[in-house]
């Protein structure tokens, strides 16, 4: 196997995942579902998926005083514990690694709502 086919063959693996269609609807934070090998005790490979751990949760959002019913990831939701809320989890997030229409969309709301009550914030 040569050099460059080497190269390749890691920057595809690096990108491996697929988007699933319900992370527009959410905030899944990037996580995709991943597919592998299972081996057994035996050596037997048998080939699996692992999907993201989603969860329907209503989170508070304190600028716009409103509960949302949000599909949301596990690691998201010990992130937006982390960063004190899902406002200032939003609003501290680039867009990219946000990876939702939904969640880009919530936080232009923020910003917009911000912005009305005379305060500047700060968008990543």
């Amino acid at each position: 196997m040569s050099f460059l086919s080497t190269i390749t063959r890691s920057l595809f693996r690096a990108n491996s995942g697929t988007r699933p269609n319900r992370a527009d609807t959410g905030l899944l934070g990037g996580l995709r579902v991943l597919s592998g090998n299972k081996k057994s005790h035996a050596g037997n490979k048998m080939r699996r998926m692992w999907k993201p751990n989603v969860h329907k949760r209503e989170i508070y959002s304190l600028v716009l005083d409103t509960h949302l019913d949000l599909h949301v990831s596990s690691k998201v939701l010990r992130t937006i514990d982390k960063k004190g809320g899902l406002d200032a989890y939003l609003l501290t997030t680039p867009n990219k690694k946000i990876d939702s229409a939904l969640g880009v969309q919530i936080k232009e709301k923020i910003v917009a709502k911000l912005k009305e009550a005379g305060k500047e914030p700060k968008v990543v």
